[in-house]
């Protein structure tokens, strides 16, 4: 009797079993399928930047800049000297715009004392004369940053009587670079310098004669 209990139960966790396993299957077969991938849609790529092309079999050459100042000029060559062959320094001239400036001519400089003299007599005393190569014995009336601020003291020194301008003024500023050669493979530190200088850039140029 025991013998024959036995193999019910046996029967019966069979049964059970392979209930569980149809309704597994069932269950697969009723989800729905994968969405087929759209190839007009552009797949993610991951992009890795390098300095140029670094299969090539030559040396490459670059130039950061433009640094605004000899202090960062040097920084930069301190990082790119461990790295690159080559280095060469050199600078150029910008112009910038310093801002408006009013300014009242005088054909020398006895008639610029006097005309100083009579601005000052009309209550009007932040002024200088200045000896400007474009225009010699100007009276200078203050440089501004914003137009209208420049408008308004343009208008207030001619109800005085006096002949007053207006014009940007501009100024030649150094900026300065760094040329450097690499072999093939190696990297150089530039993301740093152009942190450490905003406003300048690392770009591809020929390499120059050694």
């Amino acid at each position: 009797m025991t013998g024959i209990w036995r193999i019910a139960v046996l029967v019966l966790l069979l049964a059970n079993c392979a209930l569980l396993l149809t309704r597994l299957l069932d269950t697969r077969s009723d989800a729905p399928p994968a969405p087929p991938v759209d190839t007009r849609i552009p797949q993610a790529e991951l992009l890795i930047e390098s300095d140029g092309d670094d299969r090539a079999s030559g040396p490459r050459c670059f130039t950061i800049g433009p640094m605004s100042t000899l202090v960062q000029q040097q920084r930069a060559e301190d990082r790119l000297m461990p790295f690159a062959d080559r280095l060469r320094l050199r600078s150029t001239e910008a112009d910038r715009d310093r801002g408006w400036w009013v300014f009242v001519t005088a054909t020398g400089r006895s008639a610029a004392i006097e005309t100083a003299r009579e601005l000052a007599e009309r209550g009007v005393d932040d002024y200088f004369v200045v000896a400007d190569r474009a225009l010699p014995d100007a009276i200078s009336l203050g440089l501004y940053e914003e137009r209208e601020n420049a408008r308004q003291r343009l208008r207030q020194i001619r109800a005085l009587g006096f002949d007053a301008q207006m014009s940007i003024r501009r100024e030649a500023i150094p900026q300065f670079w760094i040329d450097y050669q690499i072999d093939p493979g190696q990297r150089a530190p530039w993301r740093f310098i152009l942190r450490a200088s905003p406003g300048a850039r690392n770009f591809r140029i020929p390499c120059w004669p050694p």
